[in-house]
């Protein structure tokens, strides 16, 4: 299998906007910082679940001068190990102070203490979490969710989507598909393992299917970036992949010849939402939980959810056809 490396670095941007230049803080209410400076850097999603997070930041900033926040934008694939290497490093100065990860980094993250409880008392909004979603200790705010399914090129399959895991492993598909690098619950991995005998605790029989179907050369490639899977699938060189309902429909949005389709075995459900990270100093901390408060607020989710095509998790969101369907 080829393993495709990342094509960019992360881009880093400082919002910090003065009040004079934005003629905004005066006329804004929370001006809660005015007394001093507070620095705090963000990690946020590239694509579609960008430009929310990027307003919110700005507008945050703008009702508080005294507070600067730097955004990095990337993947948990590629951030989250430069993390955990800069609390290596000096665990009191981390790359990150906020930062919205996936389920999957998180619990790497709970190994190594590298995460601060996000409870209610501090965080209010908190509260409308779902239960079910609720993290145990407080260590994490997912507050909303994609679904995995089936990504395609439509030019391939017309008007018959694909409609199952099993067709990863079609014959005719053979050298035209692409799979996670890291990611293999995403790649269907227990789904198949449920259907062919195994279950969460036992996936050897998909794993079988998995090293069978590369040694006879099914897959095209592993994939580190949305960017890369897009490409591909655009081009035809890749016609399916596993992937994500909210990083298909922006693209075919935008007028891409792909498809989303979840298949009849079932999505993999993958809650997305916000940490806290160890090391960040107090009055870091401080601006990061009023960051977060408004970040969820019921506007602002209910914003970032219609953009970026994912599910909200709170119970003070009313949801819109387009979503509750």
């Amino acid at each position: 299998l080829e393993t495709i490396d990342p094509l960019s670095a992360i881009s880093r941007r400082t919002l910090l906007k003065s009040a004079a230049g934005l003629g905004l803080a005066a006329s804004l209410p929370g001006n809660l910082f005015a007394q001093g400076s507070t620095s705090v850097t963000q990690f946020i999603w590239t694509g579609a679940q960008e430009p929310v997070p990027r307003r919110i930041a700005e507008e945050f900033i703008a009702a508080n001068p005294g507070v600067a926040v730097e955004i990095i934008s990337g993947t948990n694939g590629a951030t989250y190990p430069k993390l955990a290497a800069s609390r290596d490093i000096d665990p009191n100065s981390p790359l990150l102070n906020l930062g919205f990860f996936n389920l999957d980094a998180t619990e790497r993250g709970k190994l190594v203490d590298m995460w601060l409880p996000i409870d209610a008392a501090s965080v209010p909004n908190v509260a409308h979490i779902l239960p079910a979603y609720r993290q145990p200790g407080d260590l994490g705010a997912f507050f909303c969710m994609d679904a995995g399914g089936l990504i395609y090129n439509t030019n391939h399959f017309g008007s018959t989507a694909p409609d199952s895991w099993e067709m990863l492993f079609d014959p005719a598909l053979k050298g035209k598909i692409a799979l996670f690098d890291g990611f293999w619950s995403g790649n269907g991995l227990v789904v198949m393992a449920k259907l062919h005998g195994g279950s969460e605790d036992n996936i050897e029989p998909a794993l079988e299917i998995y090293e069978k179907a590369a040694r006879d050369g099914q897959f095209h490639s592993l994939v580190t970036s949305n960017a890369q899977l897009q490409q591909l699938l655009v081009s035809g060189e890749v016609v399916l992949a596993p992937h994500f309902r909210g990083i298909a429909l922006p693209w075919a949005a935008d007028g891409a010849s792909i498809g989303y389709a979840m298949p009849k075995e079932g999505q993999v459900a993958f809650p997305e939402g916000f940490q806290l990270v160890n090391g960040s100093s107090e009055a870091q901390l401080d601006v990061c939980r009023k960051l977060l408060d408004v970040s969820l607020s019921p506007e602002n989710v209910l914003d970032y959810c219609l953009t970026a095509q994912v599910i909200p998790l709170m119970d003070n969101v009313e949801l819109p056809e387009i979503i509750a369907s």
